[in-house]
């Protein structure tokens, strides 16, 4: 889609154009967690959850338009606890899956995770910055809710997996480790790091 294409599409409430927000579906996705020992012998490869992290700032909780730090995607200290506990900055992390069921606080939440600072948001979007196979970061790549179904993120879960197994349809090469981020927008915000066994 060009830029042109994206503008000419109608509002639905602005900021947000038609291809801003995801369109309900039905569906289903599902993964098993068991302990590594378990997973040794099952017929696909296991991935490891290399560390997860779920919660609000101070004053996260309060009423959306009292927040001390709005507007938010509520993931600053989500995204500090995540990297803390994985051992791994942003940097390392060749792939994402941000849920997004509107585009806007995506963009939040892909500073507020830590790969750019909100000042340099437009720059590491910016010519394919977050488009597979070549962006600094792609992400969604099976389609996210936006282009491959909403079934309220679960999908992208699924594909952080399959991005770490090696059996993507829009594979990034080399991906050892891949990100998921849940509901940008909502508190409590919450990800999980995805890695090799």
């Amino acid at each position: 889609m060009t830029r042109e294409q994206y503008h000419a599409s109608r509002w639905i409430a602005e900021p947000f154009h038609l291809y801003d927000c995801c369109p309900e579906n039905d569906g289903a996705a599902a993964i098993v967690v068991t302990t590594a020992a378990r997973a040794r012998d099952l017929r696909r490869p296991g991935v490891a959850i290399v560390a997860a992290a779920h919660g609000l700032e101070r004053r996260g909780g309060v009423g959306a338009f009292n927040e001390v730090n709005f507007p938010t995607a509520h993931h600053r200290h989500v995204g500090r606890m995540l990297w803390q506990r994985a051992g791994v900055t942003p940097a390392d992390v060749p792939v994402a899956q941000f849920y997004e069921n509107f585009t806007g606080p995506v963009l939040m939440a892909i500073a507020e995770m830590g790969f750019c600072t909100p000042d340099e948001l437009g720059d590491f979007v910016a010519d394919g910055g977050i488009q597979w196979p070549a962006g600094r970061l792609p992400i969604n790549t099976a389609g996210g809710n936006l282009g491959e179904g909403y079934i309220h993120g679960f999908g992208n879960v699924v594909e952080a997996v399959r991005q770490v197994r090696g059996d993507s349809t829009c594979q990034v090469e080399g991906a050892e480790l891949s990100l998921s981020v849940s509901g940008p927008n909502y508190a409590p915000g919450s990800a999980v790091l995805f890695g090799k066994v």
